[in-house]
């Protein structure tokens, strides 16, 4: 026999936080949708039509721009050649994946140390990791700027070396997560004559891929937005973030204009981040942060 639920009812209170908590994360969304659908509705038009009134609909819907800003969307470096949009997309691409990869990793090594095991500089680790977030990431760019200089790591592939700090927000998690981790792991596998790598490589990194899947996907949309550091380090290597900023300025400074094609060369962009999100949203929701033993 079916059980009945019983509904609680809000009260008062509770429900007028509710409609105020719809409203302001309503309006929040608005703000996020309505700047897409005003870039997808003027990406339809000539240069014209969007001049005389970016707000009407396009008399005739302009499906060529999509294949236009293949030709059209493109940036000069400093040898003198044109990377297109295909070009930014595969340095964007290259940019996310390599740089995600070498954080979340060196980032999971020094948590899983810093979390697991003793030794003398353990506490000041950890209070400079925690220490190094709280410093705003403009104080430090002058002499970052000089230092990639020295390195001879501008407009270098070498620069993914830079992403192998292991600390920040993904350090910050991973040491939650492994703190929660029993140890009874890698003590059963010390008994049968593990050692510490593969402790660490079979038992514990197994163990945490739940919050380094959501983490890596939470860094990988970073990357992908990510305009500064390929627009102060990679002027030859413009990922369309800042491909599409460098583009936007040559038209602003009296290049030809054609804000349809680069309206259309936005959305282009934002679409393997949205399909990366669609997928994995419950995935960095749930997982990034997970415990061990239960109970």
């Amino acid at each position: 026999m079916l059980k009945r639920r019983n509904k609680k009812k809000l009260t008062v209170g509770q429900l007028i936080a509710f409609i105020v908590v719809f409203a302001v994360f309503f309006l929040f969304a608005v703000t996020l949708i309505y700047p897409m659908l005003w870039a997808l509705l003027n990406s339809f038009k000539t240069n014209a039509e969007y001049f005389d009134d970016p707000f009407k609909f396009p008399e005739i819907w302009q499906f060529k721009n999509y294949v236009k800003v293949f030709d059209k969307l493109s940036v000069r470096t400093s040898y003198g050649t044109q990377v297109g949009l295909l070009g930014m997309f595969a340095n964007s691409i290259w940019l996310s994946l390599c740089g995600s990869v070498l954080t979340v990793f060196s980032s999971t090594m020094v948590a899983y140390v810093v979390a697991k095991y003793d030794f003398r500089m353990k506490n000041f680790i950890y209070g400079l990791a925690i220490f190094i977030m709280i410093i705003p990431i403009v104080g430090n760019l002058p002499a970052q700027y000089k230092l990639y200089s020295d390195l001879h790591l501008r407009n270098s592939p070498l620069i993914l070396i830079t992403y192998t700090g292991g600390f920040g927000f993904n350090f910050i998690v991973l040491y939650g997560f492994f703190k929660n981790v029993s140890w009874s792991y890698a003590e059963a596998a010390f008994v049968d004559g593990a050692k510490n790598l593969r402790v660490f490589l079979s038992i514990m990194l197994p163990l945490a891929m739940p919050a380094i899947a959501a983490l890596f996907v939470i860094q990988v949309v970073g990357l992908w937005n990510d305009y500064m550091t390929p627009l102060m380090y990679l002027g030859d290597f413009p990922t369309l973030s800042s491909g599409l900023y460098r583009f936007k300025t040559i038209m602003e400074s009296g290049g030809s204009t054609d804000y349809p094609v680069y309206f259309a060369g936005i959305l282009l962009a934002t679409i393997p981040i949205l399909v990366l999100f669609a997928f994995f949203s419950e995935t960095i929701m749930q997982n990034t942060v997970a415990g061990g033993l239960k109970g």
